[in-house]
């Protein structure tokens, strides 16, 4: 399915719950150092910066909020929505995704441990941390689909990328200032880049397009990068796992539950 700019700007109506790192913030899934450009930075409760901003954090907020999405009927003004903002680098396949560190979580032997840098459990790597986190997101939203559609039927839950925003003063604050400037000029010559007008579009899509109302465990990018479309696509090998959705689910809502106690 391609989506024309021009057809994403909807109102956004309904009870959506939009699970994004900057929502998670509001439980207070963030750093206690200096910020995301120091490595290996922890949260308050102790969990690696990246996974536990852009994926135990949206898991806990899900977790407050899901008998809301349980209980809400939907109607004129829009469908129940879980809506995740994830990336195509959760796949190596995937150009972004192909470049440096894999994505992939093993046998998840991290989130077993109390403290761990991984979510496989190896030595800490930043690159495929955010790689990670981001194939953690497709996993949690095939999961909660499914837990959702057991509560209400008429209870969605999907992911989506809005494509690469190479803004300095956005996505990449915490770069060196001449890399991010720099990288951001590259991008937008060469045609790759989406701007933030178009990403906040998107979202509006996924939260409140009619079209989407029978809608669940979708996973829609940009494509081709640059263009101003968005389409459905099928997610990574991996992230198709089902044992391993369910198996993270499991890990992840008894870490929350120690952080919580």
């Amino acid at each position: 399915m391609a989506v024309d700019a021009g057809d994403l700007i909807l109102p956004v109506g309904g009870l959506t719950l939009l699970l994004t790192g900057v929502i998670a913030g509001i439980l207070g899934y963030t750093t206690i150092g200096d910020g995301p450009a120091n490595p290996k930075n922890k949260t308050k409760q102790g969990f690696e910066l990246t996974i536990g901003t852009n994926h135990l954090g949206h898991m806990a907020l899900y977790e407050l909020l899901e008998k809301k999405l349980a209980a809400a009927k939907g109607g004129a003004k829009g469908q129940p929505r879980l809506v995740v903002t994830a990336s195509p680098v959760h796949d190596p396949k995937s150009g972004g995704g192909d470049v440096g560190s894999k994505a992939t979580l093993g046998d998840l032997a991290g989130l077993a441990q109390v403290d761990f840098d991984m979510v496989d459990g190896g030595a800490y790597d930043p690159d495929k941390a955010y790689k990670d986190s981001k194939l953690c997101n497709i996993l949690f939203t095939a999961e909660a689909s499914r837990r959702l559609a057991k509560l209400n039927p008429k209870a969605t839950a999907n992911a989506f990328s809005p494509g690469l925003i190479p803004a300095p003063d956005g996505f990449f604050k915490y770069q060196n200032k001449f890399f991010a400037k720099t990288f951001n000029t590259i991008a937008t010559a060469a045609g790759v880049a989406e701007t933030a007008a178009f990403g906040g579009s998107c979202l509006a899509f996924m939260a409140a397009s009619p079209s989407l109302d029978a809608v669940t465990d979708g996973w829609y990018d940009t494509d081709p990068p640059g263009k101003h479309q968005l389409r459905a696509h099928d997610p990574s090998d991996e992230a198709r796992d089902v044992a391993k959705q369910k198996k993270l689910w499991d890990l992840s809502a008894a870490l929350i539950a120690k952080a919580s106690a």
